[in-house]
């Protein structure tokens, strides 16, 4: 393995920061590859100019963030950088402060009919088809509230991956627990499916006929419709009953 240069730091700013600085900009420009071991501390501390309680507090803030791992036996090591790191921060974040329904809706408008816009413009055949997949599985588990949940996340996941922007995936993942809990609480909603899987339908066939406007608004619609079932079942809540009593 190439040996890495570490350069010295010096001591206007402060000087932890830089450290940190330093060791991530190699982390990301992949100069220190996931697995990587760093040099032992005493070693290290002195090829950057350091001290050793400096490097360490730099290294604790690294491996909060999830760029370096401390292993036993084994010293500290690079770790691998994935979208999960992001999404599980920021997923935590919006569940600290307590996002409202309303807030999640409409971001949801704002990215979704986005991402059904870019689907309909570039969605290849192979991306198609897995879509439909996706829905004929959907079908197939109705019964099961949590496996329909899981699979009505999927095809959502899949469409943002039609967009080829990696962002927008990334975005989506950051509320998708938020989203998992909210499709759960109405999963007793009466005709849950009949009223929406056409909009999945309805959608992917905007999709694949590249009808960009017909997706945008098969999109809100559905977005809509979910809305809906999630103001009946705060209502029910509100009222004390369960949703089967207001029938």
């Amino acid at each position: 393995m190439e040996e890495v240069t570490f350069r010295t730091i010096g001591s206007k700013e402060r000087l932890v920061d830089r450290v940190v600085n330093e060791l991530q900009k190699l982390i990301v420009d992949g100069r220190l590859g996931p697995g990587q071991k760093l040099p032992p501390e005493r070693e290290l501390a002195e090829k950057i100019g350091v001290s050793r309680t400096a490097l360490r507090e730099a290294v604790q803030i690294l491996v909060a963030r999830g760029l370096l791992a401390t292993k036993h036996g084994v010293g500290t090591v690079v770790q691998p950088v994935s979208n999960e790191n992001f999404v599980e921060s920021l997923s935590l974040f919006l569940q600290m402060h307590h996002v409202s329904l309303d807030d999640l809706h409409r971001v949801r408008s704002i990215l979704e009919v986005e991402n059904a816009r870019l689907a309909a413009l570039q969605a290849t055949a192979e991306d198609v088809g897995e879509l439909k997949q996706i829905l004929a599985q959907m079908d197939k588990v109705k019964d099961d509230p949590r496996a329909f949940a899981d699979k009505d996340a999927e095809f959502h996941t899949a469409l943002a991956r039609t967009t080829h922007n990696p962002l927008l995936v990334i975005l989506l993942d950051t509320f998708r627990d938020l989203m998992q809990e909210v499709r759960l609480s109405v999963s007793q909603y009466p005709d849950l499916f009949a009223t929406i899987m056409p909009d999945h339908f309805r959608i992917l066939e905007h999709v694949a006929e590249k009808d960009v406007e017909g997706s945008c608004q098969a999109m809100q619609a559905h977005l809509n419709h979910a809305r809906n079932i999630q103001e009946f079942f705060l209502a029910q809540k509100d009222l004390g009953l369960h949703p089967a009593d207001s029938q």
